[in-house]
């Protein structure tokens, strides 16, 4: 009897700590993209979701929230950003940017583990505005800052040390997002 009661007051006290905090302090998460690799919510399973400070965090997997934790200042200043355009999100979606669009062709890409890690990884290269992966395709499709260039050599390197061969490197003329919806109609 006195284990039940126990565990009845534990859950009743539980239940009042999760409700002492107000929801309406907590600023809802803007993005329907994890803010650290900026892949689709939801595309690598349930997101995790979390509150730091005041800020509701989703990110698309666990591995992300250890970048997170690194630096959240920066990923907070990320989600702020976005708040200045509530029609654009962390993507390319709508940019105007003008940049250059790389078509990199990667032998060993087979998951989305894969394509998390490679989108991490060019994600954090200052000349970089966006990052699209297709596995189907084997396809890493950038998009780089107006006046920014990606030598081909340090792409070489950056997905030979991700641990893929960097097959062909193209730069076609159509936008960032022309191509990215060409590819995911093809890879259906």
């Amino acid at each position: 009897m006195k284990k039940i009661l126990n565990l009845c007051i534990c859950l009743i006290g539980l239940t009042a700590i999760a409700g002492a905090s107000p929801s309406n302090d907590v600023k809802p998460y803007p993005l329907d993209r994890c803010i650290v690799s900026d892949e689709k919510l939801g595309s690598m399973g349930v997101p995790v979701v979390f509150v730091y400070q005041d800020q509701e965090i989703k990110l698309c997997c666990k591995a992300c929230r250890k970048d997170f934790d690194a630096d959240p200042k920066k990923y907070l200043e990320k989600i702020k950003a976005s708040g200045t355009d509530s029609k654009k999100s962390s993507t390319s979606e709508g940019q105007s940017s003008g940049g250059t669009v790389v078509k990199l062709t990667v032998d060993g890409l087979v998951c989305n583990f894969c394509a998390s890690n490679i989108t991490k990884t060019f994600s954090k290269l200052p000349e970089i505005a966006a990052v699209y992966v297709n596995l189907a395709a084997k396809t890493v499709l950038l998009e780089l800052k107006a006046g920014q260039k990606l030598p081909e050599d340090k792409a070489k390197e950056i997905v030979t040390e991700a641990g893929f061969n960097l097959r062909e490197v193209t730069y076609p003329k159509e936008s960032f997002d022309s191509i990215k919806e060409t590819l995911k109609k093809s890879s259906k």
